[in-house]
């Protein structure tokens, strides 16, 4: 008698390869897509670095730089931030310029913008309303806070006024937050812009 598969047995083969090929296509699939999101986790976790390298590079060499502003009665320091937007003065600048510059972050619509100009400029307040650079369009979360130590605590706004705050932490997208703190000292420094302005205010007259 000849020996042959039944059609039950035919029926169990079938079923058991296509649950085997599912099951090996489902795995495909998981695979293809851990792999899309580890890359999509990399370029943020790259585009993080190179936007948190440079901030914290600007922010350790902040400086407290002194203008007369209009809304002003006396000299302020240039550092105003607010939960989305920051505004201070570096001495970080390109080696043929030197100096100081003044840098503007600002965090709207899930883009982060970026201004820079070179000090001293008598028209700041009005340059830093112009157009910015976007230099991230992907996130989800951008924050500063501010710490102050004559008050003990963290804040989400810090205004133009004769000091800086001790630190200014940062919160980007679902990154854990990094801290930056201000150089020490800073008071000393702005006596000492203060006293060499004041010198060449005399002088003219």
């Amino acid at each position: 008698q000849p020996s042959g598969f039944t059609l039950l047995e035919l029926i169990i083969a079938i079923t058991i390869l296509t649950l085997i090929t599912v099951i090996i296509g489902g795995a495909f699939r998981l695979g293809i897509r851990a792999w899309e999101k580890g890359e999509k986790e990399t370029g943020e976790t790259q585009r993080l670095r190179v936007v948190s390298g440079l901030l914290s590079q600007q922010l350790k060499s902040v400086y407290p730089y002194k203008m007369k502003l209009e809304d002003e009665d006396e000299k302020v320091v240039i550092f105003k931030g607010e939960a989305d937007s920051l505004l201070f003065v570096t001495t970080l600048t390109d080696s043929s310029s030197g100096g100081f510059k003044w840098v503007r972050y600002i965090y709207k619509d899930n883009a982060l913008l970026y201004k820079e100009g070179l000090l001293p400029d008598k028209e700041l307040m009005d340059k830093i309303k112009g157009k910015e650079e976007v230099m991230d369009s992907e996130l989800d979360e951008f924050k500063f806070t501010y710490f102050s130590s004559e008050e003990g605590e963290w804040k989400d706004s810090w205004d133009f006024s004769k000091d800086l705050p001790s630190a200014v932490m940062v919160k980007v997208s679902y990154f854990q937050p990094f801290v930056v703190n201000m150089p020490m000292g800073f008071k000393e420094e702005q006596e000492d812009q203060e006293d060499l302005e004041d010198k060449k205010d005399n002088a003219a007259i």
